[in-house]
């Protein structure tokens, strides 16, 4: 059977999309407009095409939605958190900058290596249990990193932050993937890996609000 054209159309309204949101902290105002808009396009154009480039059953799916919105939640958290935790240390500390480095270096392996153990894990706990984890150390790295007194607990914050993006981008991408027909599984890695990289554009754009403030 013939293959179903190239949906050109809905690929130019994602990436306007995705581009609005992206731009929203530096220019709030215009982007969110050009973000509203365009994601009404694509939302009418999915209706139009429900099985072009955005197919509708992976927006319709609910396991798919929640894990791409809480890889991408996470992912913010851990780039805002790369950044503002030296500042804070900075701060709070009268450690080098040499130091500061040496201690995160060592705190971000500490977490990478956890993550990998939870990963590794996950195929035998089940998913509210791993949900659970996620968001549980999710939540503790930024309200560690707000309320604090102690200075070194910071580089629990940033192992507690690599730990929960690493190991949910491994473990979500498994569950968004498995609600989603087979045919339609590449498509969603690439979405879901889309709503990662969105965390990746907001968290360094929360840092310097944070920095500036």
């Amino acid at each position: 059977s013939r293959s179903a054209p190239f949906d050109g159309r809905g690929a130019v309204l994602l990436v306007l999309t995705v581009t609005s949101l992206v731009l929203v902290p530096r220019h709030p105002l215009p982007a969110v407009a050009a973000a509203l808009v365009s994601a009404a396009l694509l939302a009418l154009h999915v209706r139009a095409r429900p099985t072009g480039f955005v197919p509708a059953a992976l927006l319709r799916s609910r396991v798919f939605v929640l894990s791409a919105a809480l890889a991408c939640t996470l992912a913010t958290s851990y780039f805002a958190l790369l950044f503002t935790v030296p500042q804070l240390l900075r701060d709070r500390t009268d450690w080098s900058s040499s130091t500061i480095g040496t201690y995160q270096l060592v705190a971000l392996l500490v977490g990478s290596a956890l993550s990998m153990a939870l990963a590794a894990a996950a195929a035998r706990m089940t998913r509210p249990r791993v949900l659970a984890i996620l968001l549980a150390f999710g939540a503790a790295a930024p309200l560690t990193a707000v309320f604090t007194p102690w200075a070194p607990l910071l580089l629990l914050v940033a192992t507690l932050a690599v730990f929960t993006t690493s190991a949910g981008q491994a473990t979500l991408a498994v569950y968004a993937t498995a609600a989603t027909p087979a045919a339609q599984r590449p498509t969603a890695i690439g979405l879901f890996s889309l709503c990662y990289q969105l965390g990746g554009a907001f968290g360094p754009a929360v840092a310097a609000a944070v920095a500036l403030s």
